[in-house]
């Protein structure tokens, strides 16, 4: 989905649910936290939870170097669509450039229920330059 467009939908879910409690909120951050690490994908990978209606989990993860971009943001949807998001309704949208991968989603528990919002920053891994000889 276009950037534009995931974030006037995100607004208008903000502006019909309430956020999540924190112990719904810390169960979608544990859950991101355990795809993105057993993915196997990535080399470093922070998770936590934020006051930011936009982005209230946040993430930050270095993926290996040998690793495209493309295979990457397929990964996170997929993640995204099968174990992260609530069942009731979802929007995201993907940033792919060069060593880089930005991916933002939003999602409702129920036609009733809360909202919650997901910001996630996957940077390339980059190679330890080797030292010339002696």
């Amino acid at each position: 989905m276009d950037p534009t467009q995931f974030h006037t939908l995100r607004t208008a879910v903000q502006g019909n649910a309430v956020p999540p409690s924190g112990v719904a909120l810390a169960s979608m951050e544990g859950d991101l936290r355990d795809q993105l690490m057993a993915s196997g994908l990535f080399e470093e990978v922070e998770v936590e939870t934020t006051d930011d209606p936009d982005a209230l989990v946040i993430a930050l993860c270095q993926f290996k170097p040998d690793v495209s971009e493309a295979d990457i943001a397929g990964a996170l949807e997929h993640m995204w669509q099968d174990r992260v998001r609530y069942p009731f309704w979802e929007a995201h949208t993907v940033i792919v450039q060069p060593e880089y991968v930005e991916f933002e989603g939003a999602t409702r528990f129920s036609s009733a229920g809360h909202y919650a919002t997901v910001h996630l920053v996957a940077q390339k891994a980059r190679i330890p330059a080797q030292r010339e000889p002696a």
